[in-house]
């Protein structure tokens, strides 16, 4: 059996192997080299590299053997390929069974030109008693490679430009629209339809929206508008993705174009067919240029015509009907399942004519049952000819679609001559190519947008130049030899071994061919200025207004909004705290590394108030108990420290902003900000708190609430020592001054000059009443005879001032609700307190009554509930006299545009009875 694996029975090389024979290995010296003939897999040339006696790495203690590519001069200096996985094996003479053989995969560039293996066999153990050296001490070495797809351009380097590389640029992928970037790209480079789709005058913005309505409704729709604003119309997209195409040096952005689809993220996600997409783009700029100058521009350019026809064989009689088409559809697989190899086989199977006769015989008009020959015949072909490969196939035996990754080769060059006598050569232009499987994958390009120059690859936003053999032929498709060790079976068991293979499952999907003889002229690149100037003037509009906004949006990683607000602008607000609801005065952009000083500076400028005699407050987050209220801002602080985290329940995503409460000292007018009195020394505020110092010094917002017309008023802000008793808003007067204009505007209920003017301690105790407002649910009360720190207040916080009930009222009865209130369809509670009112916002509840006409019966979606009275009402039929009325004569009347309203379908159905109903009245109830 020995004997039976001697290296003289091994199989001889695969097409993807190579084998070098080395005689008197062990005359070599270490470090010395011998390479192998080239050989070339696909287009991946590669040698093998053995150092017989190691190399310097080993000592030569070590046969060591690589893979070597060997790539001719005319390719790229950055050439790649990526993934290539390879076999390098030491054969043993005397029994190949024994032989070292070491797989891995590694990615070929002039940088990393070779790989392999140090260690391959020790040279201590080279002889021919052990097998490792043949006659002559020969020493025999194997590599096999797997390439799985051709060379391509590295473009990692940062030096890579793709516009300074190639003179074009990519479009960005959004998620899954690979597809419709291939598909755009295609169509760009055709010189004559761009020219088409630059000259067409986009509609007035009021016919863009009558456009949006039944624009390219066959495609999946959810969403027409997002944030950015209202879609615009296709055509005017396509312009501005092609004029950026033409014009830009970055990738081009398509979600504006995917907008106009009326796709959303949804969409992007998804591929949809690319044939359909490309039917729809033609058919609705045909559409759009119907009447011009340019109408049926794209029909000349990519239609073609077939005839369809019954030919009778023993009568004079045939059927014929002509149709047209933008694209040919070529099986890769016959309807008889055979496997068809090339564009030419497809063409000729379908055109096939088919024999009827027999049980199918063709029924003939006034002749009967005849035999016939049935069958397709081109009568033109288009300037431009799209031909997609039917790779995507409903198998019978798996009841599944699949894909067929069969070999389907397609020339160069494409004559069609014996299709259409008259339709001469045509010239590959592009291969839109699929790589991957039924359920996923992932499309790219390639073009020859010049045909004195050469093939690009167009993926996604990478534009990259490519050898013909990476365009064409590596898209064939069909299976290649997959890396293989026989090593370990006899002669015997290697004669009935199918060899491995694995499918090209990167293969052509769309191929777009141009008539030979018009190429020059349909591939010439236009001028978008000369051919629709005020075209080229909108899209550098709006480049200019994309540019800009880009500018706002780098402005606000280094700025911050600052959106000021005074002491005036908080006492209009009403009810519970709301933050979102604080209404700002002034604002304008800071540095984020700037000083709040600085603020304070432009404070004083603005309002006139000395920086001294103004505090600085931020809204800020805080997460025991959940709040958002005021802190305050030291004016040696910067404004970064300050603005409120992503996640914070006030940061604004769409306008990131620091809200700023400027607070005066007590001794200027709120609503002025002059001084109150010349005499008097303001408070100098700026004194607040000082670094590393503990806050003394507090601030209250203040409100009241008034029973009596249930509603909440914001008094301002008061600030003073932790130190001095709650009751002290009150006594000192500050409570009164600031009530005053509410009751004097009638907003609150009078309040009697001894509530008012009281300063006993006792008595404050006894006639008001103080809450804090954690939130619109939690009212807790506060002891006005208790400190400000012993109540745990701290600054920001929210408190509410209210006059106690009078003497044995109590503060929150218990209601009869048998009681109702007259005037009013639903009991009314009594509110005491603001908790009652907390209670009763969180308790009530709007309810809509409808009042129907009694005798009217029962209508949903248009059907009678005792029977259909009979089809809706036409457009053109008279008003229900729901919507106009009736004059003195009973006559019904057209609707005033006043309460001219949409008839529904209950309204149409019910208009069709001979007895006229009342309408129907909404009541709106508040109830708890």
């Amino acid at each position: 059996q020995q004997l039976e694996c001697a290296k003289e029975c091994l199989p001889p090389c695969l097409d993807h192997e190579v084998e070098i024979i080395i005689p008197d290995a062990l005359n070599y010296q270490v470090g010395q080299t011998v390479r192998s003939e080239s050989k070339i897999v696909g287009n991946f040339k590669f040698k093998i590299l053995v150092f017989p006696c190691g190399t310097h790495t080993t000592q030569g203690q070590q046969v060591s053997a690589f893979v070597e590519a060997d790539t001719p001069a005319e390719f790229d200096p950055r050439w790649i390929f990526h993934g290539v996985k390879y076999q390098v094996a030491i054969v043993n003479w005397l029994d190949y069974r024994n032989s070292v053989y070491k797989v891995d995969t590694w990615t070929f560039s002039k940088d990393g030109i070779d790989r392999g293996w140090h260690d391959m066999v020790r040279t201590a153990h080279l002889s021919q008693e052990s097998g490792w050296l043949g006659p002559n001490n020969t020493l025999c070495v194997r590599a096999q490679c797997y390439v799985r797809q051709a060379d391509g351009i590295n473009i990692n380097s940062d030096n890579y430009n793709t516009k300074r590389e190639t003179g074009y640029i990519g479009l960005k992928n959004h998620g899954a629209t690979c597809y419709m970037n291939g598909l755009l790209q295609t169509l760009f480079h055709v010189g004559e339809f761009r020219k088409i789709v630059f000259s067409i005058d986009c509609e007035t913005e009021q016919e863009m929206e009558k456009e949006q309505d039944g624009s390219i409704s066959k495609l999946p729709s959810s969403q027409t508008i997002d944030e950015e604003g209202k879609a615009p119309s296709l055509i005017q997209a396509l312009q501005n993705v092609f004029f950026k195409l033409h014009s830009s040096d970055q990738a081009v952005d398509c979600k504006e174009l995917m907008r106009s689809f009326g796709w959303d993220n949804t969409d992007a996600f998804t591929q949809h067919d690319a044939q359909e997409l490309n039917r729809i783009l033609c058919d609705r700029l045909e559409e759009q240029m119907k009447g011009t100058s340019m109408d049926g521009s794209i029909k000349k350019l990519f239609e073609g015509e077939m005839e369809n026809y019954i030919q009778c064989m023993n009568v004079d009689y045939a059927s014929k009907r002509n149709e047209t088409f933008y694209d040919i559809q070529l099986n890769i697989r016959s309807e008889r399942g055979n496997e068809l190899r090339s564009i030419e086989e497809s063409l000729e199977e379908f055109t096939a004519e088919e024999t009827l006769d027999g049980d199918n015989l063709y029924e003939a008009e006034g002749h009967g049952k005849q035999a016939a020959k049935k069958g397709i015949r081109f009568l033109r072909f288009p300037p431009v000819l799209n031909l997609q490969l039917k790779r995507f196939h409903f198998d019978l035996e798996k009841m599944d679609m699949v894909k067929l990754n069969t070999r389907f080769e397609f020339q160069k060059r494409l004559d069609l001559s014996q299709f259409v006598p008259e339709a001469g050569s045509y010239v590959l232009y592009a291969v839109l190519v699929h790589s991957g499987d039924v359920n996923s994958g992932h499309y790219y390009a390639y073009i020859k947008p010049d045909r004195q120059a050469g093939w690009l690859k167009f993926d996604d936003d990478s534009v990259t130049p490519c050898s013909e053999y990476a365009a064409v032929d590596d898209n064939y498709a069909g299976s290649d030899l997959s890396i293989w060790n026989y090593f370990d079976r006899t002669p015997r068991e290697l004669r009935g071994v199918q060899v491995p293979v694995r499918p090209r499952i990167h293969n052509a999907y769309i191929l777009v061919y141009i008539r030979e003889d018009l190429a020059g002229q349909i591939l010439a690149p236009p001028d978008p200025r000369l051919t629709n100037p005020k075209m080229v003037d909108r899209c550098e509009r709006e480049v200019r207004n994309v540019e800009q906004r880009l500018r706002e949006k780098k402005e606000q990683q280094t700025k911050i909004k600052i959106k000021l607000v005074f002491e005036r602008n908080l006492v209009k607000m009403s009810g519970f705290w709301d933050f979102a609801e604080i209404p700002h005065e002034q604002s304008f952009k800071m540095g984020r590394d700037q000083m709040v000083k600085d603020l304070a500076q432009e404070v004083e400028t603005l309002a006139g108030v000395p920086r001294n005699n103004v505090a600085l407050f931020y809204l800020q987050y805080r997460n025991n108990p959940r709040q958002v209220r005021f802190a305050f801002m030291p004016q040696a602080s910067n404004f970064r420290q300050h603005i409120p985290n992503v996640n914070s329940p006030h940061f604004d995503l769409g306008d990131p902003h620091l809200m700023v409460l400027v607070v005066a000292a007590k001794e200027f007018d709120i609503h002025t900000l002059k001084p109150i009195s010349a005499t008097v020394q303001p408070d100098e505020l700026a004194r607040w708190k000082q670094k590393e110092e503990e806050e003394t010094v507090i601030l209250l917002v203040a409100k009241y609430f008034c029973p009596t017309t249930r509603k909440v008023v914001t008094l301002g802000c008061h600030y003073g020592q932790f130190s001095d008793p709650l009751h002290m808003m009150v006594t000192s007067g500050w409570l009164a001054t600031r009530l005053k204009p509410y009751i004097e505007s009638k907003e609150v209920a009078p309040v009697s000059e001894q509530d008012l003017g009281v300063t006993d301690v006792d008595a404050v105790a006894q006639q008001w009443m103080c809450w804090e407002e954690f939130n619109a649910n939690d009212i807790q009360p506060r002891d006005v005879s208790k400190k400000i720190k012993e109540e745990h207040l701290v600054t920001g916080d929210v408190i509410v001032w209210q006059l106690a009930p009078a003497a044995g009222e109590p503060s929150s009865p218990e209601v009869d609700r048998s009681v109702e209130v007259e005037g009013e369809v639903a009991p009314i509670y009594p509110v005491q307190n603001v908790l009652d009112l907390a209670q009763h916002i969180a308790n009530s509840a709007d309810v809509i009554v409808t009042l129907h006409d009694y005798r009217q019966p029962l209508c949903v979606d248009g059907v009678v509930s005792n029977g259909h009275w009979g089809p809706p009402r036409p457009a053109s039929a008279a008003p229900l006299t729901i919507a106009g009325g009736k004059d003195s004569k009973g006559s019904a009347q057209p609707p005033s545009p006043a309460n001219a309203k949409e008839e529904t379908p209950e309204a149409q159905a019910l208009g069709l009875s001979p007895v006229q109903f009342t309408p129907a009245q909404e009541k709106e109830i508040k109830m708890e």
